[in-house]
């Protein structure tokens, strides 16, 4: 249970972290947006593997939970 705990926070942070760059840069926030940042911060590590985290955030906004 503790894992599926921290999984949940990482996913709300991820959340809370495409909404602040969206807010920071200007951009309109909406569910289409705030997916296609998560889908962007996921791509950001660099080894062109999106991160399962902001996977599974992006789906949750996208299906509007």
């Amino acid at each position: 249970m503790k894992e599926q705990d921290e999984k949940t926070s990482l996913i709300g942070m991820a959340i809370g972290a495409a909404v602040m760059g969206l807010i920071a840069s200007g951009k309109t926030i909406n569910s289409y947006s705030i997916t296609e940042e998560l889908r962007r911060l996921g791509r950001k590590k660099g080894d062109g593997l999106e991160d399962e985290i902001f996977v599974k955030a992006a789906e949750l906004v996208s299906k509007g939970l």
